[in-house]
């Protein structure tokens, strides 16, 4: 095809007028078509280009689905390397009938066919190319940022801008992606941006990315810029790129050396005759310290959040009777990882009646890293008066300054009043207006029961039963009530039950090991009488031998959860539902 090109160039110069004008007619007209993706109800433009003066008549095709309506001719000049050519041009107006793939044929000879994507109205397109020939240039061009290099034979590259300092493990770390491509050379991205290595997971990558033209390095780009964030499963020096597939034309060095001769259009015609190849780019590599998270210092409630964090609450109302519900709502914003943010300070409201807290989360950007959680906690008060709901606090470890925080809201006070049934005398005599305070005189005397014998009473058989059954039910109290350290029926155990059966029917994985994990932690504690962190994994081996299997297990998949967010299935969340409850019922040791 190359050689054929360059000979027909030669025969245009020596040949005859008529012959030349055949040549010309084959070599020097092209088409493209605006764009070639549009929605079902719009229509697309094809244009025919002719650099010599002279157009001939084409003959229109039939394609099943389109409509197909010549708009004219016109006259003008075409911009080839910043020279202005003459050129004539046809412009046809393709509209569809319906939604499909659909290939047109070409309208020119030694022309490729045209391709015209047909979507639903309702839906996206945000790698849609408005056309194979080149943009025209924006008034400012930029160079590439340092380091990053242009691949796929100068058409395409990726970058990764990430922050500079060092970051610690688990904390959510905001990154952009950049992907520019030339189009017409580069024919389509094949998918989102991936990281190349596995240390390191990529969470939240927006689905729309910013879409922008720009001339870099004096040709015609589009960038797609994407935000997410990336968390770093164990610490140590890595390097991290990211990956974008995408298909090209790939000039080899022949055609550069071919292409460098014949200019535009012989360019053009070059590039739509190579056929596309699949191929990924890879951005320049990033070096990335990460750090461990400091023992010194860390909180016991420490939950794993990292970032810079502010803290208030308020409640639905301040006055409530005994019995009726309230809630308090605690508010979390800031930026970090909002996935390691719980609500473990309202295990310390004593003197309220609780139940599971529901947690929601608004972000205020695309990936999830800043935004507000709001924890709504159901509370009930037992006794009448005026109650405090103490200050609640929020541990977190805050990367800038390099220390753990403690953030914590205003105590609040409710007044309860005292309960209004209306079954009790008081209150039934005030819900009547006092009419009956004096009670209803009888309309005959009480009619008196004759007795059969003449013994006391307390020597009688009716009555002897009753001290009988008194001992009786005491007996029964005290056996059902006796002290067993091996029962796990406390209000806090019933609650932890409770926030593990939440987390494991709404499929929180790293909550439900989390709340696993510390709900064995303290019930070992209680149960040998020592503090929780002095539980190390050889006293627990040496304690229970090879029962600490599945507690090993248990932990790992904690850790698996917390820091590579795996999901397991509902039937592990069963099952380790059942082995906590056994170890809150008295565990075999």
């Amino acid at each position: 095809m190359r050689l054929i090109m360059v000979i027909i160039a030669v025969l245009g110069l020596v040949l005859p007028t008529k012959y030349a004008k055949a040549a010309a007619d084959t070599s020097l007209a092209y088409e493209i078509i605006q764009p070639a993706r549009i929605q079902l109800g719009d229509s697309a433009t094809i244009q025919v280009t002719s650099f010599n003066g002279y157009l001939p008549d084409i003959q229109i095709p039939t394609v099943p689905g389109l409509k197909f309506e010549v708009m004219g001719r016109s006259q003008g000049l075409d911009s080839v390397n910043g020279t202005a050519i003459p050129a004539t041009f046809l412009q046809v107006r393709v509209t569809p009938q319906f939604v499909g793939d659909f290939t047109i044929p070409a309208l020119v000879p030694n022309a490729q066919p045209l391709g015209l994507e047909v979507v639903r109205a309702d839906e996206p397109d945000p790698f849609a190319f408005p056309s194979q020939k080149p943009a025209p240039l924006p008034v400012a061009p930029v160079s590439l940022p340092k380091g990053v290099q242009l691949t796929a034979g100068g058409a395409a590259f990726v970058q990764l801008l990430i922050p500079t300092r060092p970051v610690y493990v688990g904390e959510s770390v905001p990154i952009e992606i950049a992907l520019g491509i030339r189009p017409g050379i580069v024919t389509s991205v094949n998918g989102l941006p991936t990281l190349n290595g596995s240390d390191f997971t990529l969470d939240n990558l927006s689905q729309h990315p910013k879409d922008r033209e720009q001339a870099i390095e004096g040709r015609p780009f589009r960038v797609w810029t994407w935000n997410s964030v990336v968390e770093a499963i164990k610490p140590g020096d890595y390097s991290m790129a990211v990956n974008a597939p995408i298909s090209a034309r790939v000039l080899s060095k022949k055609d550069v050396a071919y292409a460098s001769v014949l200019q535009w259009p012989f360019l053009q015609m070059m590039v739509n005759s190579i056929t596309p190849k699949d191929i990924t780019i890879t951005s320049p590599s990033f070096k990335l310290n990460v750090l461990p998270l400091p023992t010194e210092g860390q909180p016991k409630d420490f939950s794993g959040a990292i970032g810079t964090f502010q803290v208030s609450s308020d409640v639905s109302s301040l006055h409530v009777a005994v019995g009726d519900p309230l809630t308090v709502r605690l508010h979390i914003s800031g930026v970090g990882n909002f996935d390691r943010v719980d609500a473990t300070m309202f295990d310390r409201l004593e003197q309220w009646k609780t139940y599971p807290a529901k947690s929601s989360f608004t972000h205020s950007d695309e990936v999830g890293y800043q935004g507000e959680k709001v924890f709504e906690q159901p509370l009930i008060a037992s006794r009448a008066g005026e109650q405090i709901i103490p200050s609640l606090e929020f541990s977190y470890f805050n990367p800038n300054t390099r220390h753990y925080e403690r953030a914590h809201t205003s105590p609040i006070t409710v007044i309860v009043a005292a309960s209004s049934s209306v079954g009790s005398p008081d209150a039934l005599t005030e819900a009547l207006g006092g009419q009956f305070a004096q009670g209803l005189r009888p309309d005959h005397p009480r009619s008196r029961r004759s007795t059969s014998e003449m013994r006391p009473l307390f020597f009688q058989a009716g009555f002897l039963a009753i001290p009988a059954t008194l001992a009786l039910a005491l007996a029964a109290s005290w056996f059902a009530l006796r002290p067993n350290p091996r029962r796990a029926t406390s209000a806090a155990a019933e609650r932890a039950l409770a926030q593990l059966e939440a987390a494991a029917q709404a499929g929180d994985s790293p909550l439900f090991f989390e709340l696993a994990r510390q709900t064995l932690l303290k019930t070992l504690a209680a149960r040998w009488q020592m503090p929780s962190d002095q539980i190390t994994p050889a006293g627990l081996k040496a304690r229970l031998g090879t029962a600490t299997n599945d507690i090993d297990r248990l932990f790992g998949l904690a850790d698996e959860a917390k820091y590579a967010h795996d999901q397991p299935t509902g039937g592990d969340f069963q099952y380790w539902l059942a082995f906590i409850r056994g170890q809150l019922a008295g565990g075999k040791e």
